[in-house]
């Protein structure tokens, strides 16, 4: 009975084997492409380009297990990326600036048949440029030999082809494989994106690879996005690119992402630059509108003349149709054509010719400090391009020089000194001010006045130092519940040991269970061992007698747009809160445990 049923599932492998080998022969495979979008300006960056076959290959994973088990991989690899590229040069003219991402195994990397199939020239005669094309290289598989590795790497970029290291963090020999490519874009594994909007360790381990990513000029795409909240998660984190089901799904042809989405970004994008300081750090009171030229309008002989005739007129966009097709600076201009013989050889051709096309485009509602991060994280020669400001569409709005950019920012920065307290750096009274009147616009506000219980007695107790110390290590335990837990929120000091949380949105009482506990988890941080283990310390009160006073706690007064009818002064709201807080801090006192108490009443 057993030799049956292997001898059923050696003709099943025999038979599957060889219609994988007439698949690759025909050509019988489907390129799918899914968007990677601009997770600042809601543009499609890219597409990766993704396998499809007919069953039983149906699941590529185990049509590309196959292949290497019946050693087809480099014909069925060749096969995939024959067909990507035939698909690829039927997109041009009209994509001609657009990225694709080929996936391509370390083992096939490697194999000569790849080098010599796989040059610039070979792309130029299906009309394709090196900038076309990014080499995806899966980190799951090994590399045996790193010094080949590491040259064939070093040959594709000369030729200006563009490497991305996929997998990162979930792969085999990651940190050799990543100093042996020393790519361009790092793909965050799945593994470390879904679930980030409520893991605390995957946000941190993401924050310190999008930091190294800056250091070695790497953008960071993270893949396998299904949910918003991993979404704002990963935007608020500075993940630049993002891919994933929620962003677009595999299609046949390259479609625009899902417009749900699109919205929803839009809405972080702007939520972002909605007050986290009372500063303008927005950037649609900097943007200038530049001269502009349509496609296959101006020569570079005409704007040369532009140029000579306007000596502060710093650059030039090319638009195609309402969108910007390229930026040219003066010194990128002249550095091209000032040659020995680049005037000559450019004068009578159109100007888009030495514009550059992969320019910095971030959406009017991204805020000051993002544009300055990732206008310096650029390459050296594009360092000080105009950062160009676009539209939710699309279309063009404007620019923004970096010398707009440095100015604005020293500016701010000074601003919001003054506007900060400075014991714990948060913002004060004029910054709180601001987000009050915001946040009554919004019918689902919830406004957390937070207030530490015996604060005075600990300061007499253990002095004012330590007093000191209790409100920095407030605002931290605060500010990593903010960052964690409702991100649409800003916390503010209001001075002393008051602080206070506003968001726009409704604050879950189970979230304002776990504050709670995790304050009492670290304020024994604020006592002696002795102290913090029989739960009370010794103080003398104003009549000079010896108390005992439980450890400091944390009191929650919660008012949120429920409890209001019509239109709401933000005074209202901490008279408010005001009514209630004396209740809780009572009942604290007695238990000895942080808090929090909502308020259910109504208010016209």
């Amino acid at each position: 009975m057993l030799s049956l049923i292997r001898n059923d599932q050696d003709i099943q492998e025999s038979e599957e084997q060889l219609l994988l080998q007439d698949i690759i022969r025909e050509g019988r495979i489907a390129p799918h492409f899914q968007p990677i979008v601009d997770l600042f300006s809601g543009e499609v960056f890219a597409y990766e380009v993704l396998t499809r076959c007919e069953e039983p290959f149906s699941n590529p994973s185990r049509m590309f297990a196959c292949a290497r088990e019946w050693n087809m991989s480099w014909e069925l690899e060749n096969a995939c990326r024959t067909s990507a590229l035939e698909r690829i040069t039927g997109f041009m003219p009209e994509m001609k600036d657009m990225h694709f991402f080929l996936n391509v195994s370390p083992y096939i990397f490697n194999d000569p048949r790849f080098v010599s199939g796989t040059t610039l020239a070979s792309l130029q005669n299906l009309g394709l440029n090196s900038r076309n094309i990014v080499f995806e290289i899966t980190e799951t598989a090994s590399v045996s030999d790193y010094q080949k590795f590491e040259g064939l790497i070093r040959y594709y970029k000369n030729q200006g082809f563009q490497v991305a290291l996929d997998d990162f963090g979930a792969g085999h020999s990651g940190m050799v494989t990543l100093v042996a490519m020393t790519p361009h874009f790092l793909k965050i594994d799945m593994a470390l994106v879904q679930g980030i909007g409520n893991s605390a360790y995957k946000q941190k381990l993401v924050r310190a690879i999008v930091s190294f990513a800056r250091e070695v000029d790497a953008a960071c795409i993270a893949e396998g996005i299904e949910d918003f909240e991993d979404l704002e998660t990963l935007h608020r984190l500075g993940v630049q690119y993002g891919q994933g089901f929620l962003i677009g799904r595999p299609v046949p042809q390259p479609a625009e992402p899902n417009p749900v989405m699109l919205e929803g970004l839009y809405r972080m994008i702007h939520h972002k630059t909605r007050w986290r300081f009372a500063v303008d750090e927005s950037l649609s009171g900097m943007v200038v509108k530049p001269r502009t030229y349509k496609l296959e309008e101006i020569t570079c002989e005409d704007l040369d003349l532009i140029f000579r005739k306007d000596s502060g007129l710093d650059h030039v966009v090319i638009l195609d149709r309402k969108k910007a097709y390229c930026l040219i600076p003066r010194r990128h201009f002249y550095s091209v054509i000032g040659g020995r013989y680049g005037y000559s050889l450019f004068q009578r051709k159109f100007a888009e010719t030495l514009g550059k096309t992969e320019m910095l485009c971030l959406n009017e509602h991204v805020d000051l400090r993002t544009t300055g991060r990732l206008a310096m994280d650029r390459r050296q020669e594009d360092l000080y391009d105009p950062v160009v400001i676009i539209g939710n569409e699309g279309e063009f709005v404007g620019t923004i020089t970096m010398k707009q950019v440095i100015h604005k920012a020293f500016d701010m920065e000074i601003r919001i000194a003054t506007c900060s307290n400075p014991l714990t750096q948060l913002p004060g009274n004029l910054i709180i001010g601001v987000w009050l009147e915001e946040a009554v616009r919004s019918p689902d506000f919830c406004v957390i006045y937070c207030d530490l219980d015996n604060f005075k007695a600990y300061n007499d107790a253990y002095g004012f130092s330590r007093g000191d110390e209790a409100l920095r290590l407030t605002a931290r335990i605060l500010n990593e519940f903010v960052q964690q837990h409702c991100p649409l929120s800003r916390l503010g000091h209001i001075g002393g040991d008051d602080f206070i949380i506003v968001s726009e949105t409704s604050v879950t009482e189970d979230l304002l269970d776990e504050l709670c506990r995790s304050f009492d988890q670290f304020r024994i941080q604020l006592f002696s061992d002795e102290d913090a283990q029989r739960g009370w310390y010794s103080t003398t009160n104003r009549k000079g007698r010896k108390v005992s006073v439980p450890l400091v706690s944390l009191s929650l007064a919660v008012v949120t747009g429920a409890n209001f009818s019509g239109d709401i002064h933000p005074g209202q709201l901490g008279q408010t809160a005001a009514m209630i807080k004396n209740k809780v801090k009572s009942r604290n006192i007695e238990t000895g445990t942080s808090g929090y108490l909502v308020d259910r009443r109504g208010f016209r």
